[in-house]
């Protein structure tokens, strides 16, 4: 019976540890969704800077007031490299939005997993105290009907005792 108390202890520290790593698992996730966002930002950041300065370099070898097929090439360009980033963007937010709904239905789950190995346990430890009771009942029978199974249990009740006295 003392490996019981063990063993319980021991599947609750597993659990424990398996939360600890699904928890890091995710943080780490997080952290790399976040990173390919931080990237794609700056590449999109990048071409859009030397979308600019081809505009501004046309710009200035062509003074005059009329718009230069230069000017329009880097204005389409422009335009669509704006329309790129845009599309990109639109993708980019509805990943982030099936990786957020993705993440809640699986913290749901887990959190319903949890749940349910909580209950388990706790109708495990009532099953176990019932046992224990079943037993101390039909041990205190045996004891009214023999007095060295009274004198065994008298034993029994005054080490529960003084377990009890360091514990506390």
């Amino acid at each position: 019976m003392e490996a019981d108390p063990r063993i319980a202890d021991l599947e609750r520290s597993l659990r424990q540890l398996e939360l600890s790593l699904a928890e890091r698992e995710r943080v780490v996730a997080e952290v790399e969704v976040r990173q390919t966002e931080r990237e794609r930002d700056l590449a999109e950041a990048e071409a859009l800077l030397e979308a600019r300065s081809k505009l501004a370099a046309v710009r200035r070898s062509a003074p005059t007031a009329e718009v230069s097929a230069e000017e329009k090439a880097a204005l389409e360009q422009l335009r669509t490299e704006l329309e790129r980033q845009a599309a990109s963007l639109e993708e980019a937010r509805k990943e982030v939005r099936e990786r957020q709904s993705f993440l809640d239905e699986s913290e749901t789950r887990l959190f319903e997993k949890v749940q349910a190995q909580q209950e388990k346990e706790i109708e495990l430890e009532q099953r176990e105290e019932d046992l224990r009771a079943r037993e101390r009942r039909l041990r205190e029978r045996e004891a009214a009907l023999d007095p060295a199974a009274a004198e065994a249990l008298k034993a029994e009740d005054e080490a529960a005792r003084r377990r009890d006295e360091f514990k506390e």
